[in-house]
């Protein structure tokens, strides 16, 4: 069963919200400006991201662009040109981007154009999905700017020093294919087949414990960079022991042993 979701009673103006089972899928919706993001739209944005990480029913969340041109082309200039504003969320580019502690795996399923802060937002989300129409790049100093919402900081935590900066010094668009060589994206699929793939994606992730899906994502992510010292790691990361005491890690042990698939409590 598919659900609409409004923003607190409101209806939605720029992205849309669908929730099927325990997955969420938040779909910016701008096409007729390549899903490029206005002040109005990453307020919009930072409320859906609020409610869906306060829903104790969601294990993924996917996030896609309307249409079939882009998925997100960052900020939206002509907005700028046209109101002299320039603002961000509290939680930085798409009401995401600077979020820290967001406790549900994300999906970016990117089609077309992921350009400045749009891919930026895909580097921002933990895997990447990508239709073979898609290109990614950090054009920023190619109008002056450079690509600080996360661009640089993340890419080359994601491919490496050298690489990276081919890409952000260049500003040049990587299409699919490369993406996929250089690690940036999981899989390449024919754009029609673009959410089955990232479905597919989310129910694996779905298919897993909870609070075993978010352990392991704030422990990867806090050790990144700081190399393996042994247990006391673990000690940094409270969730470890919240895992370890769960009704749930207790049902994985005893559906294993019962040879039957687990009922996840998030508990």
């Amino acid at each position: 069963m598919t659900e609409s979701v409004a923003d607190s009673g409101r209806t939605l103006a720029f992205c849309q919200v669908q929730i099927e089972g325990h997955v969420a899928t938040v779909t910016i919706d701008r096409p007729d400006r390549h899903n490029a993001l206005h002040p109005q739209a990453h307020k919009e944005l930072e409320s859906v991201f609020d409610r869906l990480a306060a829903d104790l029913s969601l294990r993924v969340v996917i996030v896609t662009g309307a249409g079939n041109k882009a998925f997100c082309a960052g900020y939206d200039l002509k907005d700028n040109l046209e109101t002299g504003r320039m603002e961000l969320s509290s939680s930085g580019f798409a009401g995401f981007n600077d979020r820290q502690d967001f406790p549900l795996p994300t999906i970016a399923a990117v089609n077309g154009i992921a350009f400045g802060g749009g891919f930026e937002l895909a580097l921002a989300c933990d895997l990447i999905v990508a239709a073979r129409s898609a290109s990614f790049a950090l054009p920023e100093p190619k109008v002056g700017w450079a690509a600080l919402g996360g661009g640089v900081q993340r890419l080359p935590q994601a491919i490496g020093m050298k690489r990276a900066m081919d890409i952000i010094l260049t500003g040049r668009a990587v299409d699919a294919a490369e993406a996929h060589a250089l690690g940036v994206v999981a899989e390449v699929c024919e754009d029609e087949m673009l959410l089955n793939a990232a479905h597919r994606w989310a129910a694996s992730i779905a298919a897993c414990a909870p609070l075993a899906i978010r352990t392991s994502r704030s422990v990867a992510y806090g050790s990144f960079g700081k190399g393996w010292r042994g247990p006391a790691d673990l000690d940094e990361h409270p969730v470890v022991q919240e895992m370890l005491a769960s009704e749930d890690a207790l049902e994985g042990k005893r559906a294993f042993a019962e040879r039957r698939p687990p009922i996840w409590q998030n508990r």
